[in-house]
């Protein structure tokens, strides 16, 4: 049960179970870690595109106010004109 593996990998480990246990194993490892990642990718996509439409309302916002603010100059400097 606990043989040495037939044939040693390159990087120089050696493993005791059989080629066809690890390569199942190394699988789902795999698998595992590609779920993970394709996990992660999709929180980070939807971040950005968070961070997108936050940045465009922030931006519609700042310009409602800056409009709003040249009015309120604007209605100033023609109420001191009429006083």
């Amino acid at each position: 049960m606990a043989r040495r593996s037939e044939q040693s990998p390159k990087d120089g480990r050696s493993y005791r179970s059989p080629w066809r246990v690890l390569a199942s194993a190394f699988e789902k490892s795999r698998d595992l870690w590609k779920a993970k990642y394709k996990s992660l990718q999709e929180r980070i996509k939807a971040f950005r595109t968070e961070v997108r439409d936050l940045r465009r309302s922030r931006d519609r916002w700042r310009a409602k106010a800056e409009a709003l603010q040249q009015e309120t100059f604007r209605l100033r400097a023609q109420l001191q004109r009429q006083v």
